[in-house]
């Protein structure tokens, strides 16, 4: 099996700060930011197993551009990645229930 180097840009990690900073600072709430970091890491490490077997995205515009996506297992988040070589490029973070196509395209 390949493994990918999962390499995270700075915008996706702004993304997941963001996300981590609401979930500490405005929903105060401790044990969400844990697991959903916990989460995250699981699927970075899970991404550098499977990057290159996942399907280009069903979203037509994200899949022009060479995105592909990656869910959390337990939260409704998703990466945004791009494969280059034996690369995985995370390029950013959403939650699921966000516009995230027109926010990319």
């Amino acid at each position: 099996m390949k493994e990918y180097k999962v390499l995270i840009t700075p915008e996706a990690l702004e993304d997941l700060n963001r996300y981590l900073s609401y979930l500490l600072f405005v929903k105060k709430n401790e044990q969400a930011y844990d697991a959903v970091l916990e989460d995250y890491f699981e699927t970075v490490y899970h991404l550098s197993r499977v990057a290159g077997s996942r399907p280009d995205s069903l979203k037509k515009e994200l899949a022009e551009r060479g995105l592909k996506e990656m869910y959390f297992q337990r939260h409704d988040y998703v990466l945004l990645y791009r494969i280059d070589g034996d690369k995985a490029m995370v390029v950013y973070m959403f939650h699921t229930l966000e516009d995230y196509q027109n926010k990319v395209c």
